[in-house]
């Protein structure tokens, strides 16, 4: 993450067709974006006029349109009432953002991992603060640890579930200790990454001390070396020891990022950006928990990143199934230094990480 200071946001909810029971509070700490373009679709991807009938209009997605940095633009899709990705046709759940196969082998595999889902919350786009960051990390790291999928060129598809852990006040406030897990693409052979996870903390802000040290503020970032981009938020969580699916897929430049609580059965509406060709390195698939420059880790309970995998081309394998490479995160970034957490392989789908110290 590029930040340059604490950065666990809360967003809002926003007017939408579908108003689902979201986990909202005002956003502080960071920018909100408007939509540069909001417009009704239907079911089969095509603009619903406003002249349409009421009943019609009624049963629309509402899709958002906002411009980020670099170049960037970024859409989400409500989808209407009653939308439920694990039934819906494969095209129905395209034109809402949801990136269902049409192939009926990988069609069951994708609707699978929507087994229980009934909402769909909006995603809220709020930029975080801009700061410095190293893109690349190396085997041992002094702000990244986990492992990555490697021995491929072509990797386009990185997912895993992970637990939101309880998180401690044992390395001091939201200000200064923080610990950010997620999955992405690229940063070890090149300076291009595109990574989504969620940082620890529930409501605190970027230019003052917070009190909540729960939950989990959903993030996606994109950088390579001539663009630090700031973080892009999208929602929050108060849901500790949730579990939460994170899917990643990459197509010519563009990336649909998605998060869904498996254990509440809400999901964030996907966020489609566009744009993203000069970011994209596809030699790696990474699994990792973060300690942004300028922070402790924060302590937190186990954390367990399972059903972890990744697609290369059009084949898709489990994480531990796959080349790969352990990258340890230690007190001064080099194999000399003291581990700042373990991870400990349990299947070839998953690993769990255990804390050790702040820094």
């Amino acid at each position: 993450m590029a930040i340059a200071t604490a950065a666990y946001v809360a967003v809002p909810a926003t007017t939408a067709n579908a108003v689902p029971v979201a986990d909202t509070a005002s956003a502080t700490g960071c920018t909100p974006l408007g939509a540069t373009r909001t417009r009704l679709i239907g079911s089969d991807g095509r603009t619903v006029s406003s002249s349409a009938a009421a009943a019609v209009r009624a049963a629309a997605g509402k899709e958002l349109t906002y411009s980020l940095p670099g170049g960037v633009t970024m859409s989400t899709v409500v989808p209407p009432q009653g939308f439920r990705p694990q039934t819906a046709a494969p095209a129905t759940a395209r034109a809402y953002g949801f990136n269902a196969p049409d192939n009926p082998t990988a069609l069951a595999a994708w609707r699978a991992k929507y087994k229980g889902y009934r909402e769909t919350v909006p995603s809220v786009p709020c930029l975080g603060g801009s700061g410095s960051s190293a893109v690349r990390f190396t085997k041992y790291s002094q702000n990244w640890g986990g492992y990555m999928g490697t021995g491929h060129s072509n990797y386009n598809e990185v997912y895993d579930d992970q637990n939101i852990p309880t998180y401690y006040t044992t390395c001091g406030s939201n200000t200064t200790s923080l610990a950010a897990p997620w999955i992405g693409l690229g940063g070890f052979n090149s300076g291009k990454l595109i990574q989504q996870g969620f940082a620890s903390g529930s409501s605190s802000t970027q230019s003052g001390p917070g009190t909540a040290t729960q939950g989990a503020s959903l993030w996606f970032e994109y950088l390579n070396a001539a663009h630090a981009n700031p973080p892009v938020y999208i929602a929050h969580t108060t849901k500790t020891n949730h579990v939460i699916s994170q899917y990643m897929t990459y197509t010519a430049g563009k990336v649909v990022f998605h998060w869904y609580d498996r254990t509440a059965g809400s999901g964030w509406s996907p966020v489609t950006a566009t744009g993203l060709s000069s970011y994209y390195d596809g030699t790696t698939a990474d699994f990792i928990t973060e300690r942004p420059y300028g922070f402790k880790l924060r302590k937190f309970s186990r954390q367990t990143l399972s059903a972890a995998g990744a697609r290369y081309g059009s084949t898709s394998k489990n994480l531990f199934s796959l080349p790969n490479t352990e990258v340890r995160l230690t007190t001064n970034g080099g194999s000399s230094g003291a581990a700042m957490f373990t991870d400990t392989r349990s299947s070839t789908s998953a690993f769990y990480q255990t804390w050790k110290r702040c820094s």
